[in-house]
Formats: C-alpha cells, structure tokens, sequence
C-alpha cells in the first residue's frame, strides 16, 4: 500500500517531545536542584546578571536564592558607563583640590554627552541584583551601590551603604566613610575625628589598593598638621605623609619637602 505524500512526510519526521507543563520555567525546578545548579556556576555579577535578565521567573527565583546573591562578586568597572570618572583618578587630600576635581569631572562628563551625564550623574537608579545582595550584606554589592549612589549625587544614601561595608570590614567603605567625614559629605558635616578613625582603619587594612592608601594617609597627614580632630603634631603628620609619597601621593611628596626646608620637623 503506498502512503500519500503528506503521510510519507510525517512518518519520516522525529518524534518531538512536547514541553513537560510542570517544568515551565527556573523557578519550577525543586529548590534542592536550583541551589545545586547555582552553586556550580561562577560567583560572579556578569553571570548573575544573565540569569536574571532571562525572564521574569528567572529573575525572581535567582534573586530569592540569598546564598547565592549573597556569594556573587561585585565590581564597578570604572570605564563603563563612567568613562569620565577617569577623571578624579587618584585625587589628592585638600578639600578645595576634591572640589576642583569632582567639577572637572562633572565638566569632562557633560563634554561626553547627554547620555553619559544621564548614565553617571543622575542614573536609572541601582540595579535590582546590587539592591538585593546588598541587602543580605554582600560586601562587594554595598561597595558598589556606595560607588553608583556617589556618582548619581545621592551622597546620603551612598554615606548609608558605605558606612554598612566598613562595618562588615570592607577597605574600600572604610576609606569612603573617612573621606565623607573629611569632606563632609553625606549630610554628616566635617568631623576630623571620625575622619581620622575610618582612615585610620582604612589604611591598616590589608585589602587597601595603593591609590586608596595614598590619599588615606595623606588626608590623615593633613589632619595632624592642622591638628584637625586630633592634636597637632608634626611627627605623626611625617609619618602619614612618607606612607602617602611611597605609595604615590606627589602632594605629600611636596609637602615632606616643605617641611623639612622650613625646619618643622
């Protein structure tokens, strides 16, 4: 019996599964079998950000997983879509040198475009997967909501996120929260003090990039120069000054020179 062209086709096809209905999305996997894929997957935002970028269900099912989120490594990257943050790069102690720059760095952002001052400036808010971790006390997610809520001109809020990193041990909120208080940002006004606290801690912290430890310890070479928040006294302002030159600070390197040619010390 010969089979008609149609039937001939159909007989010839594969059989094609159809689509279990229990298992639609991500978030009908048994939660034993999504942690156990999570947990072979890289800890990293760019993976992350993927999997909840898929749909829907995939967002809310990673973002509930807390061991994961809470696991995932954050960092900005300064050159995207910041390119003009480039700017204040390694920025010096003086308040009146941080003001000059943050302006030049709002100047060279307007110079990029509207979409970059839009992007760096005034923002789309923080991404829901940083929101999340750093509200599980993710170190690194708290680190980089400070970072895009500073760049964006909420400085409260960016004082906030710091503030809970440094308290968890991050290097990075340690310094951010000393130089708030050096500069008065954040709505906490100028508070040596404080200032010369978070430094301090900042700069005793292993995790320190070398930058960071720079303008740390020149802010805190300043600080006992001026005897700002603590008493005035040129030794210990020598002392900070030679870490912040070593690791290089130039203003510091400046002001060592100037103090031992005027006989300060």
């Amino acid at each position: 019996m010969a089979l008609s062209e149609s039937d001939a086709a159909t007989a010839a096809a594969p059989d094609r599964a159809e689509p279990h209905p229990e298992l639609a999305g991500i978030n009908d996997l048994p939660p034993e079998i999504l942690a156990q894929i999570l947990a072979n997957l890289p800890r990293t935002a760019a993976v992350a950000n993927v999997l909840v970028g898929v749909c829907p269900a995939w967002r809310v099912a990673i973002l509930s997983e807390e061991s994961y989120v809470r696991a995932v490594h954050f960092r900005l990257d300064m050159n995207q879509p910041f390119r003009g943050l480039a700017a204040i790069r390694g920025a010096v102690p003086h308040r009146v040198t941080w003001q000059t720059r943050d302006n030049r760095f709002r100047a060279n952002a307007e110079a990029l475009g509207d979409a970059v001052v839009r992007a760096g400036i005034h923002g789309a808010g923080v991404p829901a997967l940083v929101t999340r971790a750093a509200a599980i006390d993710n170190v690194s997610a708290l680190e980089t909501m400070g970072m895009l809520l500073d760049l964006q001109g909420d400085q409260p809020g960016a004082y906030k996120a710091y503030k809970r990193s440094a308290m968890l041990g991050s290097s990075v909120g340690q310094f951010k929260l000393g130089e708030n208080f050096y500069r008065g940002l954040g709505h906490q006004g100028v508070d040596g003090e404080q200032a010369l606290f978070w430094l301090n801690k900042a700069a005793k912290n292993p995790a320190l990039n070398a930058d960071s430890l720079a303008t740390a310890a020149g802010i805190m070479g300043f600080l006992h120069l001026d005897g700002e928040g603590t008493q005035a006294c040129n030794v210990t302002a020598v002392k900070w000054f030679k870490v912040a030159a070593e690791n290089g600070n130039i203003e510091a390197d400046k002001t060592l020179g100037w103090l031992y040619n005027t006989g300060q010390y």
